[in-house]
């Protein structure tokens, strides 16, 4: 958080979830001397929650909403309850499906940051008066770029990385500069009832975890079809593609060897498997870009390929035509290269620029 100007009065909406990371956040820019409005936003319809069982925790559940308002209230900030059901069905559920249906992993979190949380509550924020929007993400935002946490271990970069460069300068991360440890012990001391709250894990829309109920309930027929090893051999049926993903070993079939999802093929409704080592490749494309650096036509960087991944450091050409894409090669062969998965690309603990691998 920048330090460089009067913030006494200064108009901040935090984007308040019910969590301890947005709980603290808004202590903190409080304690900064900012005028703090809570906004807490609704995705889903609370029948979701009572209807299927919650097996992980997941976030914008109506128990989310209570404690978002307990901790409103215990720090006196006015609170707003921001109903994005119909947008967030649009832009976060329909994606995720379309995506599953062409045979890709989609990233609905990710684009919830950029068209959602920083999109449409953002706005609504401002337009309220706000100066600034903040939220409880671990990253930080230096000199107008994203920059990783101090804890990297908690870093949520690689989620923030949709968020376009002319949106940072109006957002703050009080949280970057802390551990999770460090969060929960001030929640502890401030008395925050959260301070102990286990951190959401599965889709707010897919509280189950059930993606079969899921694509039932959309009225979403999803066939069966075969599964087919890279030497042509069929062993076995899959129970509909988007219930697979690249890299992924179970297969639900005895096949009497280790095989892995090598890819999906939509058009002949079966699934390609390998053993592990024809998983690792040396490069792939990703376009639908966002730039915050300028980029020359070749660059070094290191690149994360998904949430839980070792960065791996790797050459990229950049194509501006057409868009703009990069291909990218590895320094060192890469597991599970995943269709529809987000690339994110980093020197050093600054982010450079992310895109949609295709």
């Amino acid at each position: 958080m920048s330090t460089g100007f009067n913030k006494k009065g200064v108009k901040v909406g935090v984007l308040l979830s019910g969590g301890v990371d947005s709980a603290v956040a808004l202590y903190l820019l409080l304690k900064e001397g900012y005028d703090v409005t809570a906004y807490h936003m609704k995705t889903v319809k609370d029948e979701l929650y009572i209807t299927k069982e919650i097996k992980h925790k997941v976030c914008c559940s109506p128990s989310d909403t209570f404690d978002a308002q307990m901790i409103a209230k215990k720090f006196g900030v006015p609170f707003r309850i921001v109903h994005v059901e119909d947008v967030f069905k649009e832009k976060i559920i329909d994606y995720f499906i379309n995506e599953n249906l062409l045979g890709r992993t989609p990233n609905p979190c990710f684009f919830c940051n950029e068209y959602i949380k920083f999109g449409v509550v953002m706005d609504i924020a401002l337009r309220d008066g706000m100066e600034y929007v903040a939220s409880g993400h671990y990253a930080r935002i230096i000199d107008g770029h994203l920059y990783k946490a101090v804890d990297e271990s908690k870093d949520q970069s690689y989620f923030l990385a949709s968020i376009r460069k002319e949106k940072l300068e109006r957002i703050i991360l009080p949280n970057g500069n802390y551990t999770k440890d460090e969060i929960r012990k001030i929640a502890q001391q401030q008395g925050i009832h959260v301070a102990q709250k286990v951190d959401s894990q599965d889709l707010c829309f897919l509280p189950d975890n059930d993606l079969k109920a899921f694509f039932k309930d959309a009225g979403i027929e999803v066939k069966q079809g075969n599964i087919i090893t890279t030497d042509g051999r069929i062993i076995g049926k899959h129970e509909g593609l988007p219930f697979y993903t690249i890299g992924q070993r179970k297969l639900g079939i005895a096949a009497g060897s280790k095989f892995y999802v090598r890819a999906k093929n939509v058009e002949g409704n079966f699934i390609l498997v390998a053993p592990v080592d024809e998983l690792y490749d040396k490069h792939m494309v990703v376009s639908d870009l966002n730039i915050y650096d300028e980029l020359p036509n070749e660059f070094r960087a290191t690149v994360k390929i998904r949430k839980k991944f070792k960065e791996v450091g790797c050459t990229v050409r950049y194509e501006k035509e057409k868009g703009g894409r990069l291909f990218v090669t590895f320094d060192e062969p890469t597991f599970a290269v995943t269709p529809g998965q987000i690339a994110v690309f980093y020197d050093g603990p600054k982010v450079v620029c992310s895109g949609v691998i295709q």
